[in-house]
């Protein structure tokens, strides 16, 4: 600051001599004088301002810099987190239906039966070790990778045995293989801890994210109090402005803290939710493995066990597709609305028949900003989800409209089938939710929620319209894409 205020005088005195006449000069120096000291004072408080100002500007870069940082480490440690979670959950249930599959095999008699066995326990051996492989790289939390090498042995341990178990069942001495595969309970339970160790580790993972978020928002606070604090000392202009900003940015603060609670608890709610829809298979297979255990299986049992994988088959494949959505490319993708419904017309035309139901395709050309897959995979949900809600007493007609709208372009999926109560309507895009009126229908409650998230991922919007007892209509809004060059002829 001193080594401004010289230079300022100087220029002063410079004008000074040049406007002012000399004959005045004597009456308005001593006001130059009072106008010199009132403007180092302004220009002090100015210099002031300027440095609070730019220590307000670089905190400001600095914090959001930090925020933005920590914020992509969370991202990025709550994605590893719920990925590591349904792939530790994939291994744990291969090797729960490898022990079933060798309790079953052990049951068989024929070598036919037996093969038939064999071929799903490569099935089910295939896909723990592609979840392996998915899940290696992702053991990064601290004692995670420890954790993980355990489970490895622990079910290296467990090959070599089951082997054994299988080579005596193919003889039929099926009360030496049982015997031996009851020798292995202590090494399952083994296994299923080591994979408890590494959900804990997961979770405590998610949680130090949210730890370090908030202690981030504390710094953020204390810094930017104390800077509010300096600058109301040194003007009451510049304490009123800093407030403001304190203000703001503990506004924002507040609104962040509120969101990562609502996010939790929203994580809190879908956790729950999985638990709760993965418990109802796990129970029929339960249940089915009761029975083996009590006599040989019958056609009966063995269809109460498939359905009980399959469902949960279908759950875990509906996870993954609402978990892979943003990596699928949905931003980044064009297609056309119309070939697109055409194929779902084609795709569901045999089960349309069967089940006489009509469908009207009127789509329009044009190119939207949505990935050709995963438009398809929203249609085809939307149109399974008309036919298998429809009214036995009325003739079920389906219709998929699209033209060019004011600001994009909007897909209609209409049909006159069951319908929704408000209450439903409102709730229809939440995973894993499912009217009571509709529980009995076959379905995991995710459909609606791959919908939404493609279309949102796509930067889209869909609504639904419905009424109980008349129908429903969801409403999507695509935004266009310039149309894509043609080929050159060759």
């Amino acid at each position: 600051m001193s080594g401004g205020i010289p230079g300022s005088h100087s220029c002063n005195c410079w004008l000074f001599r040049t406007f002012v006449p000399q004959s005045v000069a004597g009456g308005i120096i001593p006001m130059a004088g009072r106008l010199q000291s009132r403007t180092r004072s302004w220009l002090l408080v100015f210099g002031a301002f300027v440095i609070i100002a730019a220590l307000l500007t670089t905190t400001y870069g600095a914090v959001l810099h930090e925020t933005r940082k920590v914020q992509e480490q969370v991202r990025a440690i709550t994605q590893n987190a719920m990925t590591s979670t349904l792939l530790v959950s994939r291994m744990g249930r291969a090797i729960y239906l490898e022990r079933l599959l060798v309790d079953a095999h052990i049951f068989e008699r024929e070598a036919g039966g037996m093969g038939r066995v064999e071929g799903r326990i490569a099935a089910v051996q295939a896909e723990y070790a592609a979840a392996a492989r998915a899940y290696e790289p992702l053991a990064t939390f601290p004692g995670e990778p420890g954790a993980w090498q355990q489970l490895k042995r622990d079910v290296a341990a467990l090959r070599a045995p089951l082997g054994e178990a299988l080579a005596l069942s193919r003889q039929n001495r099926d009360a030496e293989a049982r015997a031996a595969l009851l020798a292995l309970e202590g090494r399952f339970a083994a296994v299923q801890g080591d994979e408890a160790d590494l959900l804990g580790i997961n979770q405590r993972g998610a949680e130090g994210a949210l730890a370090q978020v908030a202690g981030l928002q504390r710094w953020t606070t204390t810094l930017l109090a104390a800077l509010a604090l300096v600058g109301a000392v040194l003007t009451v202009l510049i304490g009123t402005v800093t407030t403001r900003l304190v203000r703001q940015r503990e506004d924002e603060g507040r609104r962040y803290s509120d969101m990562l609670e609502t996010r939790n608890r929203e994580l809190d709610a879908f956790a729950g939710r999985v638990a709760h829809d993965l418990r109802g298979p796990l129970t029929t297979i339960g249940l089915a493995a009761s029975v083996f255990a009590r006599r040989p299986p019958d056609d009966a049992s063995v269809a109460i066990l498939r359905r009980g994988v399959t469902r949960m088959e279908e759950l875990i494949e509906d996870l993954l597709a609402l978990s892979r959505v943003d990596e699928d490319g949905a931003h980044h993708g064009v297609c056309d609305p119309a070939l697109v419904a055409a194929q779902i017309g084609d795709d569901f035309a045999p089960r349309l028949e069967a089940e006489r139901v009509a469908l009207r395709v009127a789509v329009e050309p044009a190119t939207v900003r949505c990935a050709e897959g995963l438009l398809r995979q929203v249609l085809a949900n939307l149109t399974d989800n008309a036919v298998k809600y429809r009214r036995p007493e009325t003739p079920a007609i389906i219709e998929i409209a699209g033209r060019p709208a004011a600001r994009g372009y909007e897909l209609r999926v209409t049909d006159n089938g069951t319908g929704m109560t408000p209450d439903e309507a409102r709730q229809a895009f939440e995973p894993f939710y499912r009217s009571v009126r509709v529980r009995e229908q076959q379905g995991t409650g995710l459909g609606l929620s791959i919908v939404k998230r493609v279309v949102e991922a796509s930067g889209g919007t869909i609504a639904v319209d419905s009424r109980l007892g008349e129908g429903t209509t969801l409403v999507i809004h695509l935004a266009l894409a310039p149309a894509a060059p043609d080929a050159a002829p060759g």
